[in-house]
């Protein structure tokens, strides 16, 4: 069994007129990061490896997560294709991930992870917010199988964790 844990990145800072690749996260929703990846570790997922698109906000996050889980530095790659936005983007992330790995994280953007949630789990969600996070479990033994739905073991967010 493969698993796959995608994250939308923290909600990003729009008061400095920046390109979009450079918008940081903002300092006062890195607490929403925090959240999250307590969630994860709570539900005994936390993942072998990350892997975030090249934007700063993404970065950002995929840092913040991989401190709360005490994970050395090298456990984070980048993949430009995740910029990008798309659900094609994702699967070929997947497919190409380190078989090493029996559960990595994807932290990327919208509205890809919300469309790659909904064709590629046997669940349907309106939207990914930001540091929103899905658990889908692949029944293959090799990421490059995975073509078919998995299935959707939870989907996590800040604000239903705050209300819980």
């Amino acid at each position: 069994m493969k698993i796959l844990i995608l994250i939308r990145h923290t909600k990003s800072d729009w008061t400095d007129l920046v390109p979009d690749f450079e918008r940081t996260i903002r300092s006062d929703r890195q607490a929403d990061t925090e959240l999250i990846a307590q969630a994860i570790a709570q539900h005994k997922s936390t993942p072998q490896h990350i892997i975030a698109s090249t934007a700063r906000r993404t970065m950002q996050t995929a840092q913040l997560l991989s401190h709360h889980w005490h994970m050395i530095q090298d456990a984070i790659s980048v993949s430009e294709q995740l910029y990008e936005g798309a659900v094609k983007n994702i699967l070929d992330t997947v497919r190409y991930a380190d078989e090493k790995y029996d559960t990595i994280a994807i932290v990327c953007h919208n509205p890809a992870i919300t469309d790659f949630v909904n064709r590629y789990s046997n669940a349907r969600v309106d939207n990914v917010p930001t540091t929103g996070a899905a658990r889908i479990e692949f029944d293959v033994m090799h990421w490059a199988e995975v073509s078919n739905p998995g299935k959707l073991k939870w989907f996590l967010y800040p604000k239903a964790l705050r209300s819980a």
